[in-house]
């Protein structure tokens, strides 16, 4: 991994950046790729993540595909499943026609099937660790806020596996259904006879482009593990249209504000830049927010032709010593993250009855 810093200066940014007062975390596919999956003889093997290319793939398999070309051939031509599936999503919008809806929803159970690969037998250890890192946090400050593209359940699982609590926007009853609000509730524990403290185990989860159990029933959407009709969002030409609706609009709101906090740290992982309505409030941000710092980790930084990683580039040699670009891997990054808080009391009974139990 290497950056614009040497690694004891890389070391002091990270440990000052994670520490901010909100801590802003975006992933994308990046952080689901390379995972392994225990087998029933005791080794491993990879994950399947599909990545954009792949879905799009399948998705050309689906019945329907070629007659999408009369609509959608700017899509078909940059192999872009998101815009071809938006694309459909338009035209439906503008009247009913039951091949493209039969196509589309076709193709959405392809996208389903593929990216419900999280199961009881993948390690998402690096993920635990990541979370221990940037989500435990000082009662003084902030939750961090991850903002994700990924359809998958990778954070969600990584949670349950570590003992988080996720604050995803989902109610506490038996129903599930998303309400906005519940970003605005916390987690406190209570202990008799002692005042109530914050829970230090919680951060906020919001799934920009929907996910993989989101189901949406009568105008409402909820949490269900094998939805009927999923929420997957492609807000591309159809993006005025999805900004109205919840809980993209709710999610992408957080997002700008988030974004506008004084002392505010951004850290972009596994995310490429090419989504455009999400890259745009982060340009916005960087310009205007004096108090922001953004670090940014992908793979193929060397070379790189993004607009935003070179306008942040730019930045940097114009003496802008507010952002951080490192070339890595998530899970070489999430090693190189500081530990900014110790093991709490679960953890450390959680290892004694480990090791009480052998």
């Amino acid at each position: 991994m290497s950056g614009v810093l040497d690694s004891r200066r890389v070391g002091e940014f990270l440990r000052e950046a994670v520490g901010a007062e909100h801590l802003v975390v975006l992933t994308g596919l990046g952080t689901s790729l390379g995972l392994q999956r225990s087998t029933a003889d005791g080794s491993t093997s990879p994950v399947e993540a599909p990545t954009m290319w792949r879905l799009f793939e399948e998705v050309k398999r689906v019945e329907g595909f070629a007659a999408t070309s009369n609509f959608a051939a700017e899509a078909i031509a940059a192999q872009d499943v998101e815009a071809l599936l938006s694309a459909c999503q338009f035209k439906l919008a503008l009247g009913d026609d039951e091949p493209v809806r039969q196509f589309l929803e076709q193709a959405e159970s392809v996208i389903l099937r593929l990216c419900s690969f999280i199961d009881e037998g993948t390690d998402l250890s690096v993920h635990e660790l990541f979370l221990r890192k940037i989500a435990r946090r000082q009662p003084r400050l902030s939750r961090t806020q991850i903002f994700t593209t990924n359809y998958d359940l990778a954070f969600e699982a990584a949670a349950s596996n570590a003992h988080f609590n996720v604050i995803d926007g989902f109610g506490l009853g038996a129903a599930q259904a998303f309400d906005g609000s519940a970003f605005d509730l916390d987690v406190v524990r209570r202990r008799r006879g002692e005042a109530l403290s914050l829970e230090p185990n919680v951060f906020h989860l919001l799934k920009l482009h929907g996910s993989v159990d989101w189901d949406e029933i009568g105008g409402q959407v909820y949490r269900r593990a094998n939805p009927k009709v999923p929420v997957l969002i492609y807000p591309a030409q159809n993006k005025f249209q999805m900004a109205f609706r919840s809980p993209y609009l709710e999610s992408m709101s957080r997002l700008q504000m988030a974004l506008r906090m004084p002392d505010v740290t951004v850290l972009v992982v596994g995310f490429g830049f090419n989504d455009a309505h999400i890259a745009a409030p982060i340009e916005s941000a960087v310009r205007s927010n004096v108090g922001l710092r953004m670090v940014v980790v992908r793979p193929d930084l060397e070379g790189s032709d993004n607009p935003t990683v070179l306008r942040l580039s730019r930045l940097i040699e114009a003496g802008d010593r507010r952002h951080l670009l490192l070339e890595g891997k998530f899970n070489r990054f999430v090693r190189l993250l500081p530990e900014m808080s110790g093991r709490d009391d679960r953890e450390v009974h959680d290892d004694r009855v480990d090791e009480s139990w052998r």
